[in-house]
């Protein structure tokens, strides 16, 4: 039945589609164009027309173009990044309110008109996405960033027709009614491993027309499709869908927090033969997605709605309560409880108050349920187990007059590891969806979701001076009973809220350095300058917590590929304390910043200047033998390397000092000349290390990260700069100060290129791309000056391909050139005897031949 339902929506959407573009040639192409939201451990695309997810069907408009690159951007996103895994076909906004004598609702995204959409971007700034980000300080897309990639859009309902999208209402067949509202849509993301997992939506709606609206309610409408196979309809419809109100938190005191999250995820994970493997194409699904309210105002209230789509009306299913005073029965698709068909039935959904019951309990509810209606039996059998699950949360009602604006905020998380039992399946056909809980885990999610929270408003954050801090808990550790009551000997108190202003800040890794890749013959040199990375403090703790740095190298671009080449880090150590009171009986726990060599001595040193015991060593005390105060016997100490210590330059480390003379000048000094490097930078901060022994005909990729020390207070490892963000290639062939007069000749390899010598396999060509053999194909231009003109001739002298080759000078990689033995035509080459030539802007001209064997 599933299968035959899939086919059946498929082809509504492709006859839907067919007529929209047999009638788009008179209508206007608004300014629609994507944006991906990448730089976390996911892929999410966003649009500038109220929705969520990629545009599946092109109707002539430029919707599905990337707003940057006017690329085509129709991937879908991916959990974790780069696994195909999809958990969103599309999310869309709803906005309904009471007009005149009406109920009207506009829409970023129907759901089952897939074409149909009442938003559309504004003219103004040409209407597209605008981007910011806090990675650059020097770049044109820092000013007003938020985080490290920042879209924002802004799009409005007042078109009436001459636009694609504006349907007749399903209903009453009148024409599309704008609501007179504009939406200012921002959206957030950073890298950090602690918040790469969500991204955050800030929108403003503004009534821009001339009458109240009345009874406002504003939705986000989720199709979660959980599968892998990308590019496909076919996905398998076996989603199951729910709400998580509350969790218990991983506190010691098991304290419970409000969580609020409505998720999707994949009804088993997809295992295959028991295991989480991957077979014939197809992957493991054992994520979960979910949707929650950042901010939710006191007066308004919150509802959960789903449902179960299908185009027969026997089939078409979602929770209702039992019809009441006040609340009476909608009929929405002629016999369908589940999809809102038309303004009136989207507004009742927007507006009901309900909360569903989670989609596995649906063959749970009997005959006699004094709050929901009985569901159609066969239905309850269908899709208890899983199926083409939608789901709507909203939030009002709001009264916005002309001219007012009313703030929302909400977070798109996922979480890892959901599923943990391959065998889980069992327990919904079986209609045991108690026990299937038990074998799921909220954790990650619930983490992730909480991050977000704690992002958008920090923890014991005062943000408007006005006193208020938030919300904190106090979880005793140990108690005395005194004197006829018990006493608090030891306590945490943990800051779980924040002041209720928005803050939308994240705790970052110190900043990334400014590094340069010298080519040297056989080898790199990596030359980097931390200036940023070591004098910024932590925007929580207001201190500076850089700890080191580390150095990546591998074949290609992916993070996989990625491997720790050299690393420096402070000499610091992790201070541990003995507590008496600590679970009864004593236990070490940990001081919370690491201390540096030279405090230690200070504070646990000997003699007349303790600060001056150059024989103290910390690691000649270890959990068995402590520390001892001389003054207090229950003061006992230990100590732990904090990282690696590998603080000596050039002998723990391979890393080196440029300068090793210079100073950090002081908050008073004059920074003079003699203080820089001849680029401009402070000569204290730089640094260089030399990778060595590398193939001169293959490309490397390099990154430099920094990293800080962690909190242990917020529960945080250490922070580390994106692998991938800023990673350069270099080719180690020996550097060029030389003129393009003066450099040596220009050869190329390989010569002959041999169609059979498996290049690809070896890694030489084609890494970490899926396109054919026949795109991946390259010859090497070497000693190519940065800017000329390579082509390539028959014997008979037909041009086959002309390549201009225009590189700054300072790039690692000017002076090389690559062809991918593709001719002007756009066709691969046939095996034969070319002659090439490399002309430069003086007019210099080196010729030689190449030889192509299949």
């Amino acid at each position: 039945m599933l299968a035959a339902v899939g086919a059946l929506e498929v082809g509504a959407f492709v006859e839907q589609a067919q007529f929209l573009k047999a009638a788009g040639a008179n209508l206007l192409t608004p300014a629609y164009c994507t944006a991906l939201h990448s730089i976390g451990n996911f892929k999410q695309q966003i649009n500038n027309g109220g929705k969520i997810g990629p545009w599946y069907i092109q109707t002539g408009s430029n919707d599905h173009l990337d707003c940057y690159l006017a690329l085509d951007n129709s991937e879908g996103g991916g959990y974790p990044k780069g696994s195909d895994i999809t958990y969103l076909f599309e999310a869309g906004l709803w906005i309904g309110a009471a007009l005149g004598n009406d109920t009207l609702v506009s829409v970023g995204s129907d759901g089952w008109h897939i074409e149909l959409y009442d938003f559309y971007p504004t003219p103004a700034p040409g209407g597209r996405i605008l981007h910011r980000s806090t990675l650059d300080p020097e770049g044109e897309s820092f000013a007003g960033a938020i985080s490290e990639q920042d879209y924002i859009a802004v799009y409005s309902d007042t078109f009436t027709s001459g636009v694609h999208g504006l349907f007749p209402d399903v209903i009453s067949g009148r024409s599309h009614v704008p609501l007179g509202i504009e939406v200012t849509q921002r959206s957030y993301a950073w890298s950090p491993g602690y918040v790469d997992d969500f991204f955050l939506l800030d929108l403003t709606v503004q009534n821009i027309g001339i009458a109240s609206l009345r009874q406002l309610f504003i939705g986000l409408y989720v199709d979660g499709d959980v599968w892998y196979s990308p590019g496909s309809f076919g996905m398998p419809q076996d989603d199951l869908c729910g709400f998580l109100p509350t969790f218990s938190s991983s506190k010691k005191c098991g304290f419970v927090d409000t969580v609020g999250l409505a998720w999707i995820a994949d009804n088993d994970g997809d295992p295959y033969e028991g295991q989480w493997v991957s077979r014939g194409g197809v992957r493991p699904c054992r994520g979960i997605m979910g949707f929650r309210f950042l901010r939710v105002p006191t007066d308004s209230k919150l509802s959960f709605n789903w449902w179960a789509g299908n185009m027969d009306p026997r089939y078409d299913f979602g929770p209702r309560a039992r019809p009441s005073e006040g609340h009476p029965f909608r009929d929405f698709r002629t016999g369908g409880t589940g999809t809102p068909e038309g303004d009136g039935n989207k507004y009742h959904m927007l507006s009901n108050g309900e909360f569903d019951y989670d989609q596995a309990f649906v063959a749970k509810i009997s005959m006699v349920d004094q709050h929901w209606l009985y569901p159609n039996e066969q239905v309850a059998n269908l899709i208890k187990t899983g199926g083409d699950v939608r789901y709507l949360l909203s939030l009002g009602p709001f009264e916005l007059l002309p001219g007012e604006t009313v703030p929302l905020a909400f977070a798109y998380v996922l979480g890892e590891n959901f599923h943990n039992d391959p065998d889980i399946r069992q327990y919904l056909e079986s209609n045991q969806p108690e026990e299937w809980y038990k074998r799921v885990d909220f954790s990650n999610l619930v983490t992730n979701a909480k991050w977000a929270q704690w992002v958008y408003d920090n923890p014991g954050v005062d943000t408007d001076s006005d006193g208020y801090f938030g919300e904190y808990r106090v979880c005793v550790l140990d108690s005395q009973f005194i004197d006829g009551s018990w006493v608090p000997l030891s306590a945490d108190t943990t800051w779980y809220k924040g002041d209720g202003v928005p803050d939308w800040r994240a705790v970052q890794p110190p900043p990334a350095p400014t590094f340069w890749l010298e080519p040297q013959l056989n080898g790199i040199r990596v030359r980097f300058n931390g200036q940023r990375s070591e004098t910024t403090k932590d925007i929580f703790s207001g201190i500076i917590d850089f700890e080191g740095y580390r150095i990546y190298l591998g074949r290609d671009e992916r993070e996989a590929s990625l491997a720790l080449a050299a690393s420096y880090d402070k000499e610091n150590y992790d201070i541990f304390v003995w507590n008496p009171l600590l679970h009864g009986t004593g236990e070490y726990e940990l001081q919370q910043i690491p201390a540096m060599i030279d405090e230690l001595r200070c504070r646990f040193g000997q003699g007349e200047d303790p600060c001056d015991d150059s024989l103290f060593d910390p690691l000649a005390y270890t959990r068995s033998n402590p520390w001892r105060s001389r003054f207090f016997v229950d003061s006992l100490f230990y100590f732990v390397p904090h990282e690696n210590n590998s603080s000596r330059f050039g002998i723990t480390t391979p890393i080196r000092r440029v300068y090793p003379e210079a100073v950090p000048p002081g908050p008073t000094d004059t920074v003079t000349a003699d203080d820089l490097t001849p680029d401009g930078y402070l000569k204290c901060y730089e640094y260089e290390c030399f990778i060595e022994n590398l193939l001169p005909t293959v490309s490397y990729y390099l990154n430099v990260t920094a990293f800080d020390f962690g909190s242990p207070e917020a529960d945080l490892e250490a922070l580390e700069t994106s692998k991938l963000l800023g990673v350069q290639s270099a080719y180690p062939y020996a550097d060029r100060d030389q003129s393009d007069s003066t450099l040596p000749p220009v050869y190329i390899y390989p010569n002959p290129y041999r169609y059979d010598a498996h290049y690809r396999d070896g890694g030489y060509e084609g890494r970490a791309s899926n396109r054919i053999d026949d795109r991946e194909r390259r010859i090497h231009f070497v000693n190519v000056p940065p800017r000329c003109t390579i082509r390539i001739h028959t014997l008979d002298g037909d041009l086959v391909r002309e390549l201009r080759h225009d590189d700054d000078p300072s790039d690692p990689n000017a002076y090389r050139a690559t062809w991918d033995l593709i001719n002007r035509n756009a066709q691969p080459i046939v095996s034969g005897l070319y002659y090439w030539s490399v002309e430069s802007t003086d007019g210099l001209v080196q010729m030689g031949k190449l030889v192509v064997i299949q």
